[in-house]
């Protein structure tokens, strides 16, 4: 009978020594599952430019950038490169090689083109302009209206579906 309670004793004892430290696992992995959920980095003011050999391929503005996973929330983006001399909108979501903006997008081309829609997605390799939702181009009393417009910023050609408009050429 006395084997039997030194047992008991022992595993009691036991159970009270490792019972904290499960505990403490508990509670590194529940701090670990919040921290995974939480933005890693939020910039004021933020600034990101794309150098290569040659020089600044585009230049990006923000009022505030916050980055959660690998997605960045973007609040008032702007955008330049050569051929846009802005691109902006209310917010931008920017994942991978693409930032889509959202909501009051405009962008302005050096030739006093305007392009106005509710998204557009800018690709940042292939320095296209994509508009997956109406829009409008405003270029002085010349206004066209249509559906998915694509711009090309390196061959200055834009594509568009559903283009409502008469265009009358006129050479210079």
């Amino acid at each position: 009978m006395g084997r039997k309670l030194e047992i008991v004793l022992f595993l009691l004892l036991l159970f009270i020594i490792l019972l904290p430290f499960s505990f403490k696992i508990n509670d590194f992995e529940k701090s670990d599952r919040v921290i995974s959920s939480q933005k890693s980095t939020e910039i004021k003011d933020f600034i990101q430019y794309d150098i290569n050999n040659t020089g600044v391929e585009y230049t990006l503005k923000s009022l505030s950038a916050e980055e959660l996973g690998d997605i960045w929330y973007l609040k008032y983006p702007k955008i330049v490169n050569n051929e846009i001399k802005s691109l902006i909108s209310t917010y931008a979501i920017a994942k991978g090689n693409n930032i889509e903006f959202i909501d009051n997008v405009e962008m302005l081309k050096y030739d006093g083109k305007k392009y106005l829609s509710k998204r557009a997605i800018y690709n940042t390799i292939t320095k296209v302009v994509t508009t997956p939702a109406k829009f409008e181009i405003l270029k002085k009393n010349d206004v066209i209206k249509g559906v998915n417009m694509e711009y090309f910023s390196t061959t200055k050609e834009t594509k568009a579906k559903n283009v409502k408009a008469i265009f009358i050429l006129k050479n210079k």
